[in-house]
């Protein structure tokens, strides 16, 4: 009767799914089953009779061993223990007691919590990230409301006057008749911008985003863009100069999406440019024909955190946040997306109140020569 008591004993240890040992008060292994000594990829017979250091590397063996000899000294063990690699196992250590001669042995059952802990770690992850998300889109929200209800505000305002609803005798707006009309364009004209922003990056997003393949004149595409933010550069007094070679070089790709490449890191550069400055547009073809094109400013710069700051879509740096400066910090995350559809790479290399260089590089396999 004994025999077979002692082979349900064994069948049931070695039935169950975690790690089940014994240990003599040297440390030595008496006793461990098939599960066990897998699941730290070893067999049985590579613990049997041997200790920890036998079996372990040197740091892992020494903590388990001097967390045994604290459970033989009367310490009951129940916690997380980690082994080599990522592993990492729950245990409970006791001692049991044999009645007749007095000998005591570690009984230890430890259960593989690694794939638990990975859940958890991705799921405090998960929840982090999620935090962010509702943080970012607060902050969106707040940028939208400002962005959104200051052209909304110019529009209604204007309009309110010149249709005779805002109280206004018709004699007192007549001769800001003209100026009033252009304040509302110009309010329309804002509007749309941000609206085409948030469309263009959710297709970008989406993978929508149409991309053609034209030939661009890169220098009249420049020139043109200088043209288009000549009145805002003017208004804070700064000068946009060019530094491109005298031969003509083309780009394959979208003409729209290079134009909307510009125009952003230009008004980007002269928003956060201080007054009475200048800007320098610089372009530069390697040998093998790929393109860099710089964009220079003197401004009020930024540190490496707010450079990964600004490039999060929805986000602006804090040195800008209080700051009279208007912004739903996409220009930058657009740039991004908008040179990856050219296969190119966009960096930025700026310094705190010294300025800021956006570059942009376009591979050889785009760009040609006439």
């Amino acid at each position: 009767m004994l025999q077979i008591n002692k082979k349900i004993l064994a069948a049931l240890v070695e039935a169950i799914p975690n790690a089940i040992y014994l240990k003599d008060e040297n440390g030595k292994y008496l006793m461990i089953n098939e599960k066990g000594a897998n699941s730290v990829g070893k067999e049985v017979v590579d613990f049997i009779g041997k200790d920890d250091s036998e079996v372990f590397s040197s740091t892992l063996a020494k903590k388990v061993m001097e967390l045994d000899r604290r459970v033989f000294n009367g310490h009951i063990h129940g916690g997380e223990e980690k082994a080599d690699g990522d592993q990492v196992f729950y245990s409970n250590k006791f001692i049991i007691e044999d009645e007749t001669t007095g000998e005591r042995a570690l009984a230890g059952i430890s259960t593989d919590i690694t794939e638990l802990k990975q859940t958890e770690k991705e799921l405090f992850e998960a929840r982090k990230k999620a935090e962010k998300a509702s943080e970012y889109k607060s902050i969106f929200l707040q940028n939208m409301s400002h962005e959104l209800r200051t052209p909304l505000n110019a529009i209604i305002g204007f309009s309110s006057i010149l249709s005779g609803e805002g109280g206004v005798k018709p004699e007192k707006f007549e001769d800001n008749f003209v100026e009033y009309a252009k304040l509302i364009n110009s309010s329309g004209v804002h509007l749309l911008a941000i609206i085409n922003d948030l469309l263009d990056l959710s297709k970008i997003e989406a993978g929508h985003q149409e991309f053609g393949e034209e030939k661009i004149d890169i220098k009249y595409e420049i020139q043109s863009c200088m043209q288009m933010v000549t009145t805002m550069a003017n208004d804070n007094n700064i000068k946009i100069s060019e530094e491109i070679p005298i031969e003509d070089i083309f780009l394959r790709g979208d003409e729209k999406t290079f134009r909307q490449i510009l125009i952003n890191l230009l008004s980007n550069a002269i928003k956060y440019s201080l007054p009475n400055n200048d800007i320098r547009i610089k372009l530069v073809i390697s040998v093998e024909g790929s393109i860099e094109l710089s964009i220079i400013d003197h401004g009020i710069g930024m540190t490496e955190e707010d450079i990964n700051v600004a490039m999060i879509p929805f986000r602006r740096v804090d040195l800008v946040k209080n700051k009279e400066i208007s912004g739903t910090g996409l220009g930058l995350p657009l740039v991004n997306a908008f040179v990856k559809l050219f296969q190119g790479k966009f960096e930025i290399n700026s310094a705190k109140g010294v300025g800021t260089a956006a570059i942009v590089h376009f591979p050889s396999e785009r760009t040609f020569r006439n």
